[in-house]
């Protein structure tokens, strides 16, 4: 039971607002109940002249709360704001005439306030205070009738919601989120299983979340990225080459496997450079042209062709083992490479990687080789 208590009475993560927010949010609840009380007071007095009733009623507050502070909680939407404070005054209304008691009809009217609202998908927390106060706001309300749902109520709360939608706007809070504007492993249907399988109302729309999901994701990628060594995402060749292996070797060995390219290492593993099947085709290309050259013109001399994997493999292309793994995406991109070699601080070749790997190491699943 202690840890129980301890629990429920924990305090609870700041709201994500930053102060200037916090700020902006107060002073908009400020400026909406000011213009709202003044209007409706003036309105009231030009169109009611005998009205005795207060002009700007508590649960005001409430609903300024969510418009300003929680802007594109579905709970602040107009919809739930205005119909949701205006069909709670109707039920409390009823509830005060048909209970003579307060003291049951109080909370009736709270209860069933609460069940109007999710049946016409209006909930608006305030809504519950407004029906209660129909009950138990004195004979000057009373006296309103059905009338109490529309003033001081319904112009107090149609107000408050245009001061909101125009504070909101200028100060550059958004009662409506764009949705995710990149496409996310989490799909809509998996986002209402996972809200159903919850069990609880959250003060966020599905939409939102979404968003949200989206962004963790993000950041996420982005926060794996850069702990991700090179060496964290090799896979072993599945052949290597010598420096002194002759081409028509190499070129037998790339065809076999269906490789682009393959790593040159010697006798202790250390890495050469990389031959490709782009080289060996360029190679070929070449001494084909110096042969026809020879044969047509008596051209004696000239470049000789290549012989062994030392004479025709690309050097300088590798990535330390504990450089980022965007480097190897990098080198490879640049090269044109579908893998690149990874080395270790003495030049000996750790293994392979390239673009597909690092995407795989950031999603968490393995590569077979």
């Amino acid at each position: 039971m202690p840890s129980f208590l301890l629990t429920l009475l924990r305090r609870p993560h700041p709201v994500a607002l930053p102060p200037m927010g916090q700020a902006r949010a107060a002073f908009g609840a400020l400026f909406g109940l000011a213009l709202s009380g003044v209007l409706s007071q003036l309105v009231l007095a030009w169109s009611a002249p005998g009205f005795h009733a207060a002009w700007l009623v508590a649960p005001m507050a409430a609903s300024a709360v969510l418009l300003f502070c929680v802007p594109a909680s579905p709970l602040a939407q107009p919809w739930p704001a205005i119909g949701g404070n205006l069909v709670s005054a109707l039920v409390g209304v009823a509830c005060a005439q048909l209970v003579p008691e307060p003291m049951f009809a109080a909370p009736l009217a709270g209860g069933l306030a609460i069940a109007v609202m999710f049946l016409l998908r209006c909930l608006h927390p305030p809504g519950g205070a407004v029906a209660m106060t129909a009950v138990l706001g004195g004979s000057e309300v009373h006296e309103l009738g059905l009338g109490f749902a529309l003033a001081p109520v319904g112009l107090n709360t149609v107000l408050l919601v245009l001061a909101a939608l125009l504070y909101n706007r200028v100060t550059g809070a958004h009662h409506v989120h764009k949705p995710a504007p990149a496409p996310s492993a989490v799909a809509a249907e998996d986002i209402d299983a996972a809200l159903e399988h919850f069990g609880e109302a959250l003060d966020v729309s599905r939409d939102d979340l979404a968003v949200i999901v989206n962004e963790a994701e993000h950041h996420a990628a982005e926060r794996r990225a850069r702990m991700l060594q090179a060496g964290d995402v090799v896979v072993p060749p599945l052949a290597r080459l010598a420096p002194d292996m002759p081409l028509a070797t190499a070129r037998a060995i790339l065809l076999r496997h269906g490789l682009p390219s393959l790593p040159v290492v010697d006798g202790e593993g250390r890495l050469h450079g990389v031959l490709t099947l782009k080289s060996l085709l360029h190679e070929v290309a070449q001494a084909e042209a110096r042969s026809f050259r020879t044969r047509a013109l008596g051209v004696l001399g000239g470049k000789k062709d290549a012989a062994r994997v030392a004479e025709l493999m690309m050097t300088g292309i590798a990535v330390q083992a504990i450089q980022p793994a965007s480097a190897v995406a990098a080198l490879a991109g640049r090269h044109g490479l579908a893998r690149v070699p990874v080395i270790d601080g003495a030049g000996k070749l750790v293994g392979m990687a390239g673009p597909v790997e690092v995407l795989d190491a950031l999603h968490g699943v393995q590569l077979a080789a």
